[in-house]
């Protein structure tokens, strides 16, 4: 499975589509896009080789964004995205918060790891 399956699977669960429905979209947020949302990217990728070159497992690094009108409404977007990512083996790397003055949103940012084969 690959790591955007996995995100996208697992930010189905019941508390993140309770706060932004289906709005989970990947690279960009639609320009009419309704508040709160979630948008992913993979952000970097490492390749774990074998002494015989094949690659063994794949570490992906994950970017959330996660957009509301309020900066706690991001925050509680970001809680319930963490609380679904951790529950399926997505290891924390960072987490912060930023204002996107174009949109007048705010945006928590968080940062993740997925190890896969």
């Amino acid at each position: 499975m690959s790591a955007e399956t996995a995100l996208v699977t697992a930010l189905a669960a019941a508390g993140v589509t309770a706060l932004v429905s289906t709005r989970v979209y990947p690279d960009a947020r639609p320009q009419e896009d309704v508040l709160p949302s979630v948008v992913y990217q993979r952000s970097d990728t490492t390749f774990v080789t074998t002494i015989h070159g094949g690659v063994s497992l794949t570490r992906a690094q994950m970017a959330i964004g996660c957009y509301a009108e309020t900066r706690s409404g991001a925050e509680a977007v970001a809680d319930a995205a963490h609380t679904a990512l951790l529950a399926a083996g997505f290891i924390p790397l960072g987490r912060k918060g930023d204002f996107e003055d174009q949109t007048s949103s705010y945006i928590v940012a968080l940062l993740y790891e997925h190890i896969g084969t």
